[in-house]
């Protein structure tokens, strides 16, 4: 419960960064995914594998989800941090590229927020984030992240070319 507050918060300001600034909103979503994909499911699966058992387990919103962390994450919690971390890592990646593998990965994003939020009271707030999520799919994305970040080729950066004379 003590993460709640934190993690709406969190969720908010993602939500208001899909509306102002969607390009950085979408980077900043990929590489959140990386970087939880590693922190939580791989690192807190081997360094902790009761604990990680117990997301699912301690107040899950709905009773499945506690059967499954017990008959299914238990008996192997590395294995299943190792897979969720694939598939976040993949989620994150795709969300980088550009044009449908983008939105491909958005909305294997917000399932995967709504699939989770389940796991109790604290994960309510990704709801917000999935929200903001929804919001990127409206827009386009045609290049990937590395292609988006680098200049043009024979041009100079957008700063330059603005304060040549005309």
């Amino acid at each position: 419960m003590e993460q709640l507050i934190p993690w709406l918060i969190f969720c908010i300001a993602v939500l208001a960064l899909c509306l102002l600034r969607p390009n950085a909103a979408r980077i900043f979503t990929g590489v959140f995914f990386i970087i939880m994909a590693i922190a939580v499911n791989v690192v807190l699966s081997f360094a902790a594998p009761d604990q990680f058992v117990r997301l699912g387990t301690d107040s899950p919103l709905i009773p499945l989800y506690s059967w499954f962390f017990q008959m299914v994450v238990a008996p192997a919690p590395q294995v299943v941090g190792i897979v969720a971390a694939a598939g976040e890592t993949v989620i994150g990646l795709l969300i980088l590229s550009g044009g449908r593998r983008a939105k491909v990965g958005l909305i294997a994003a917000i399932v995967f927020l709504v699939a989770i939020t389940p796991l109790g009271i604290w994960t309510l707030p990704n709801l917000v984030f999935a929200a903001g999520l929804v919001l990127l799919l409206r827009k386009n994305h045609p290049r990937n992240v590395l292609h988006a970040l680098r200049p043009s080729r024979g041009r100079p950066p957008a700063e330059t070319r603005s304060a040549e004379p005309r």
